[in-house]
């Protein structure tokens, strides 16, 4: 069957659902064709300075802390990050705004006739995409976060200005390996010879450092050159000749902290009061967002045992203030769902598990099972996150805070919920 190929007058959705049918695989792994690509349109030729973010979570509260630092300095700032939750523009902004539809189209256009032979992924044709458009508007910055691993993901054919590691966990095993360290040695595949690398986990597998120092790398590492040491107030940050204290920002503070150094290494890092200003407005889409304070109704895109743990963090600290937790959880059937429950399961009063939608979707009856082998609390399952809300808020009371989790797909139907 012939694919129709969309043109500048198509629309956004036409050339989405496209770029969804040209390549036989959503993930492909190397950087041979994607590379191919970029040289032929000419994408790897910017005065751009780039700064690309590896990590198993925190990648996007980071870009946008920098993202906010940065903007606060007067420098124009282009930020890649994926996925999106409910619309395709959210994956690149320009100066912390997203694009009109015809930006991409324009972008993915000039790929479709730049590409000749060459297949492109559905991220790899984002990617490119998203260069393009920062190249147009020529920004200072680019902020780019890394899909999957490190070593081959489609970001890694730029040369950074400056790479980062914000946390090393288990997720994507069936393409980065089982263990911390193979995951590791993946991610520290954005390093480069004697480029600033700022690694922000606090417990920084061996092949990380390995890598960085066998190709001399120039590291900044958590625990050993900066740290952030939590308090009754907030935290407080050290690195070389900085020793600041801040209030408890919206998003983790240990990636707050990685942002800071980041801008310290590379002799960015605005003046304390201004930093102030720019962590106490960060707000980040699906990262423990309140949809709502009456009823009280948070949702996170947590879904691996490592976001898990700092969702907890939030949980416990709600059941300090003398609230009960009822979570509602759907999540991908490719992931690591049995640790995730485990890891919260001794703060939640009730469940409600709910069926997503698509080839890699979870069954809410599975997720049920796997909920009573962590907790005897009562669990309800529900067809859609949609049918779970309406059934959930019909009877949900003052003492109880819902928590939405497990997947970026979970959040995206949470937040349509809320937008009718």
């Amino acid at each position: 069957m012939t694919v129709q190929i969309p043109g500048q007058s198509s629309s956004l959705d036409d050339w989405l659902c496209y770029l969804e049918s040209v390549h036989p695989a959503n993930i492909e792994m190397g950087l041979e064709r994607v590379k191919h690509v970029a040289e032929q349109t000419q994408l790897l030729t910017t005065a751009s300075k780039i700064i690309l973010i590896g990590g198993t979570n925190g990648k996007g509260t980071t870009a946008r802390c920098l993202e906010s630092l940065l903007l606060a300095q007067g420098y124009s700032v282009g930020t890649y990050a994926s996925p999106h939750l409910v619309r395709y523009n959210e994956r690149v902004r320009i100066n912390g705004s997203q694009l009109c539809d015809q930006d991409h189209i324009d972008a993915f256009h000039m790929l479709e006739q730049g590409r000749g032979e060459t297949q492109l992924t559905y991220f790899e044709y984002g990617t490119l995409g998203a260069l393009a458009i920062f190249k147009r508007y020529a920004v200072d910055y680019i902020l780019l976060e890394v899909g999957l691993g490190g070593r081959f993901d489609a970001t890694n054919i730029v040369t950074p200005y400056a790479c980062v590691i914000t946390t090393i966990d288990l997720d994507h095993k069936e393409y980065l390996g089982d263990t911390r360290e193979l995951v590791g040695y993946d991610k520290a595949g954005i390093f480069r010879s004697n480029t600033p690398a700022i690694v922000g986990d606090l417990n920084i597998p061996h092949t990380v450092t390995d890598y960085g120092a066998q190709i001399n790398a120039d590291m900044v590492l958590a625990n050993r050159d900066f740290n952030h040491i939590v308090n009754a107030q907030g935290f407080e940050w050290r690195y070389q000749n900085y020793n600041y204290e801040f209030a408890t920002p919206a998003i983790p503070m240990q990636n707050v902290a990685t942002a800071l150094t980041t801008l310290a290494k590379l002799q960015l890092l605005p003046n304390e009061q201004m930093i102030r200003s720019c962590l106490s407005q960060l707000q980040v889409e699906g990262r423990f967002q309140c949809l709502s304070d009456s009823p009280k109704v948070y949702t996170d895109v947590a879904h691996n045992p490592e976001s898990a743990r700092y969702l907890k963090q939030k949980m416990v600290q709600l059941k300090a203030q003398g609230f009960k937790i009822h979570a509602l959880i759907a999540m991908l059937a490719d992931k690591d769902k049995a640790s995730v429950i485990q890891e919260v399961s001794d703060v939640i009063d009730v469940w409600s598990c709910a069926s997503l939608s698509g080839p890699r979707a979870e069954q809410a009856e599975n997720l049920q099972t796997l909920v009573a082998q962590y907790t005897q609390t009562e669990c309800f399952g529900y067809d859609n996150v949609e049918a779970a809300l309406d059934n959930v808020l019909a009877t949900h009371k003052d003492d109880t805070v819902l928590i939405i989790f497990g997947s970026f797909l979970t959040v995206a139907d949470a937040i349509k919920y809320w937008q009718k």
